[in-house]
């Protein structure tokens, strides 16, 4: 089969990460297909397919801006499958082809389109993305042939909001990198924690979006500011995709006193990312909207200890390896945050119990999954 993947929408993220260790493990276990990868001139520089029987195809105009990819997408994409002969075409961010008939696969990355009371807190710009995206992922998953999903909360919601069959729907959860382990070289961590000025710090990894809930936890950490040790820093990483918001948590970080409390550290490269989880005292994920966070399993794997927000999918992907929290209440989080701190047993056993649920996500086994349903549907 000649197997074309859609990787237009990815550029950055958890979408780069997961292209990336699906090309590199399906280049291992599957020696039979070609793979076509189509993405745009910003893709290519992020996502790796240099592998034997993988071929690239990158555009310019999809890059110019979210609406020139969607109808790029619609109007000139089938006929880039057509000219290179492809048998399937796999999109792994919610969107296949509306208009033409072709074997299409979609996987449904994100679910933050279908939870209304998040959509209603978002600005203008941001309630109009995900009102089309809605749209446009409910036409593509009437036309699949098979819709693979990340957790088993969003298949359940909308396999029975779509009536889809269950042979025409996967559960296929993303893996954890062999570079998020709890044996990291000592000489390297040393470095990343002075380069970085480091010492006892909570740790949050996300990119900046209202609906990950920024605002409650530095709220949270304000009201224990007084109770925990004062060197404590909260260490927030990750890309500001929302700059009105991001300047409204400034402000408040500003209001509260915690000026030399609260990191911003922006975006930190891959790389760097294991040392973080590896040297943080807590681990903190108060979002509010997901699908299968790869955050929280690059956490585990590193045994980190982890708190988190109670509404699913986080459960599901954690289960007994976290500390669950309201999200929309700082005063639960604090709470959280200060019961576990002053209890080393249980912050033991979060780290024990991290690594054992991390070891169920592996990346070669979401290829093998994954290279199964592209051969079901040819």
């Amino acid at each position: 089969m000649r197997i074309a993947i859609n990787a237009l929408s990815a550029v950055a993220g958890g979408g780069v990460t997961y292209l990336n260790q699906l090309f590199k493990h399906l280049s291992v276990i599957d020696r039979n297909n070609e793979y076509l990868v189509i993405t745009t001139k910003k893709g290519k520089k992020v996502l790796y397919a240099d592998y034997k029987n993988f071929c690239v195809l990158s555009f310019k105009i999809p890059s110019i801006s979210i609406i020139t990819r969607l109808l790029w997408e619609q109007v000139c994409l089938w006929y880039i499958l057509k000219k290179y002969k492809a048998d399937v075409l796999y999109s792994p961010a919610n969107i296949g082809l509306i208009f033409q008939s072709f074997p299409t696969i979609v996987m449904i990355q994100t679910v933050a389109p279908f939870d209304y009371e998040m959509i209603k807190k978002q600005n203008l710009y941001y309630r109009l993305k995900f009102n089309l995206l809605r749209i446009l992922t409910s036409l593509s998953i009437k036309k699949a042939r098979n819709v693979i999903f990340i957790s088993d909360k969003a298949r359940k919601e909308l396999s029975h909001y779509y009536k889809l069959q269950k042979d025409n729907t996967s559960l296929i959860y993303h893996g954890r990198s062999e570079i998020f382990k709890p044996d990291l070289d000592s000489s390297r961590l040393m470095e990343i924690k002075q380069k970085y000025g480091l010492d006892e710090f909570i740790l949050y990894v996300s990119n900046i979006y209202k609906y990950k809930n920024f605002f409650e936890l530095i709220h949270a950490f304000s009201l224990i500011k007084e109770q925990v040790n004062p060197g404590l820093k909260l260490a927030l990483v990750g890309k500001s995709f929302d700059d009105q918001y991001t300047e409204a948590l400034k402000t408040l970080v500003s209001s509260k006193g915690l000026e030399d409390r609260v990191i911003f550290f922006g975006h930190i490269s891959y790389e760097e990312l294991p040392y973080f989880y590896a040297m943080c005292r807590l681990f903190l994920y108060p979002s509010t909207c997901e699908n299968c966070p790869n955050i929280l399993i690059e956490a585990m794997a590193c045994g980190a200890p982890i708190l988190s927000s109670n509404i699913e999918p986080m459960p599901e992907i954690c289960q007994d390896a976290a500390v669950y929290f309201d999200p929309f209440n700082p005063r639960d989080i604090a709470e959280k945050i200060q019961t576990t701190l002053t209890n080393d047993t249980l912050i033991r056993d979060l780290k024990r119990l991290s690594l054992r649920r991390a070891s169920y996500f592996s990346w070669e086994d979401t290829a093998r999954k994954t290279l199964q349903v592209f051969e079901k549907c040819k």
